[in-house]
């Protein structure tokens, strides 16, 4: 990206994010706003000004948000209706037929209903095998009579949804073409477009997804283009998707459940940037910011992934980065509840009214007031002096809804609420490397979001990890992986057979057929033939199971050889995240994966000399006091994190004083900058 300028923003539930990167790296965080743009564009502006250049001047511009998944959580999308095969209106209620364990002995409780009532579910006559041979024929006068009760609703959205239509799409596009034809004022998802893989619920549920969120996805993405014409920024636009990659918004416009997740994973891409500067494969990712904490997991040098995930109720088929997301923040609100116990989120402050000590008119305490109260941020310098805290208001909060329901002092209550909010987000990073068969005291942690490296170090000790990694700007750091990440589209095509059973040759043609369609969406978004790159993959189970695994294929030519070799792969895998290998069943490979890559370049960070003898006294700004425990306050230096260049080394306990965030370094550890200006925390284990 030499000589080019680039800007990434990453909207937030509390604050909107902004990196400009050329020249040097320019970052801002002003509030998140109701309607997303009008935050967007003030970053820009912003940003644009810190810099000196104007809008125009910027070459690429990447953009990641939470607006398909709060859509989703929230219940914000259309009224969708959906047309599938005459009795299986139902699928998307059923879903896979059992509950959830944590709701065996819980027959009272409430459970979300889905995101389509009975009355909007159509069937229409016809029927594929699951061969996808024709066994019924469509009944284009049920299809018609279908669409003219879907136009006496609300209904804005269709998804179409049939029987084994991943083997066969030709009812699902005859019946698309008779709601262009007869409504083509409605948006229309078909599952074999979505989404053309076996297992009828996890499709069906992606297509209604993908339903839901295309008029508002839609509608926001014109509302961006606008936005940004009228400050006068012109770039290419880049989406952040599910799965880290980025689209072109003509194509992020027609696949919007690709971005149900999107607002996590461009900070995992830049903590796997950052980690690959420092010659790390593995880390794991520790992103809090005002609402939520993200943890990832990245092995051999590439963000984990999974197949699905399931959100609201819904299983949606992916791929997604493997982020586990809890609502855990800066601004989560702490109570004491009816028998007396700390409760620290999921509920959040948010922006507006913020925390107590924010001063908008917010009441309750939060982990920000907790933060404030025990000394580890400076009321006069928080977001680089953009922002006064108010102590007081920090501490009446406390008192009020914690301290006196607990008979503890106000820095007892404050020391507790940020103990149960580490244990809490130490927990959820465990169980996400964990559950894919990692140990995390194997990794290093890349701590950043606006609250996280306050918090990383606590989490470490948690985990038993030794190395904590703050990049240069953390505070924002979601917004510079979105500059770091390349377009990406994936394409499947489900096989269902065992190795011995399976045709090389079919195969190979299958994967022709997907790679010409990654050629023509790539030739769309203008990347170059020599930038393209293609990845075959197979998702593998042992026949009869339920899970599947995902392995790489060697090469794009599938020969006989080529699936031994996958076959082999998988029982490793499956050794490796399940403890056996299975020498009773065969292999099946369920789904061929094609993606195609379209490479974008990477801002470039010139590694500087590591002074030797560095000194970092001249980066002391002074000192207070910090609340370590109930019985130890200690009088800690704090460090204008600017003034540090590599070489320097901070002794804990300090605290490191960022615009975008502040670096809490416990007893336990110590500092010192690398040659690329990552602060390098060491220490700290239990």
């Amino acid at each position: 990206m030499h000589g080019m300028r680039a800007i990434g923003v990453d909207i937030g539930g509390t604050f909107t994010d902004t990196v400009l990167v050329g020249d040097g790296v320019h970052a801002v965080k002003t509030s998140s706003t109701a309607d997303f743009t009008s935050g967007l564009t003030r970053g820009i502006e912003a940003v644009c000004e810190r810099a000196g250049v104007s809008p125009g001047d910027v070459d690429v511009f990447s953009h990641g948000s939470t607006i398909a998944v709060n859509a989703l959580i929230e219940g914000t999308g259309a009224d969708t209706a959906v047309v599938t095969t005459a009795g299986f209106e139902d699928v998307i209620e059923i879903g896979e037929g059992y509950r959830d364990a944590s709701l065996l002995y819980a027959p009272c409780n409430d459970v979300d209903p889905p995101l389509v009532p009975r009355r909007h579910r159509y069937g229409v006559t016809e029927r594929l095998n699951a061969d996808g041979d024709v066994v019924t024929p469509l009944d284009e006068e049920s299809v018609d009579r279908v669409i003219d009760a879907i136009r006496e609703t609300d209904v804005s959205a269709v998804a179409v949804c049939l029987l084994h239509a991943y083997r066969n799409p030709v009812h699902e596009e005859r019946i698309v073409e008779r709601f262009e034809e007869r409504a083509p004022d409605l948006d229309v998802s078909r599952s074999s477009a979505v989404s053309p893989e076996i297992r009828e619920y996890a499709r069906t549920a992606t297509t209604v997804a993908d339903a839901y969120l295309k008029p508002a996805l839609s509608s926001y993405l014109d509302r961006l283009e606008t936005e940004l014409d009228d400050v006068g920024l012109r770039a290419p636009v880049g989406i952040m998707k599910s799965d880290g990659g980025l689209a072109r918004p003509e194509i992020a416009a027609n696949r919007p459940v690709t971005q149900v997740v999107s607002g996590p994973v461009a900070g995992v891409n830049a903590a796997s940037f950052v980690a690959r500067q420092r010659g790390h494969d593995n880390v794991l990712t520790f992103d809090m910011g005002g609402t939520s904490c993200d943890a990832a997991v990245v092995a051999d040098g590439e963000p984990v992934e999974v197949s699905h995930r399931e959100i609201r109720g819904l299983k949606i088929n992916g791929p997604f980065t493997n982020v586990e997301t809890v609502g855990a923040g800066g601004g989560s609100l702490a109570s004491v509840d009816e028998v007396g116990a700390l409760r620290v989120g999921p509920e959040s402050a948010g922006a507006d009214p913020g925390p107590a000590c924010y001063g908008r008119g917010g009441t309750r305490p939060t982990v920000t007031d907790a933060d404030l109260v025990l000394g580890i941020l400076n009321p006069e310098n928080f977001a680089g002096g953009s922002v006064t805290l108010d102590e007081d208001a920090a501490r009446e909060a406390i008192r009020e809804h914690v301290a006196e329901p607990m008979d503890v002092s106000i820095p007892e209550a404050a020391l507790s609420i940020r103990d149960v909010i580490d244990t809490e987000m130490a927990s959820a990073t465990r169980v996400v490397a964990v559950n894919e068969g990692y140990d995390p005291r194997e990794f290093a942690l890349v701590g950043f979001g606006g609250a996280g490296p306050v918090h990383a170090c606590n989490v470490a000790s948690e985990l038993g990890v030794e190395e904590v990694v703050f990049p240069t700007n953390p505070g924002v750091l979601s917004a510079l992986g979105l500059l770091v990440s390349d377009l990406r589209h994936e394409y499947v095509r489900s096989l269902v057979q065992t190795t011995d059973e399976i045709d090389p040759d079919e195969v190979n043609d299958a994967v022709e057929e997907l790679v010409a369609r990654g050629h023509e969406e790539l030739e769309t978004e203008g990347v170059e033939v020599e930038k393209r790159a293609f990845r075959v993959s197979f998702d593998a189970m042992y026949d009869g199971q339920a899970h599947y695994l995902n392995v790489e294929s060697p090469g794009r030519t599938v020969t006989e050889e080529t699936i031994e070799g996958v076959a082999a792969a998988f029982e490793r895998a499956h050794e490796a995240q399940y403890g056996f290998v299975d020498e009773r069943n065969p292999v099946e490979l369920v789904n061929l994966r094609v993606t195609a890559v379209g490479a974008t370049p990477d801002p470039e960070f010139e590694s500087m000399t590591v002074a030797s003898d560095a000194d970092a006294s001249a980066a002391k700004r002074g000192t207070r006091e910090v609340v370590l425990s109930a019985d130890e306050r200690i009088e800690t230096p704090y460090y204008d994190r600017n003034a540090l260049s590599p070489g320097h080394r901070v002794e804990g306990p300090a605290v490191v004083e960022l615009d975008n965030t502040t670096i809490w370094l416990p007893p336990s550890f110590d500092a010192d900058v690398d040659a690329y200006g990552n602060l390098v925390a060491t220490g700290g284990v239990r």
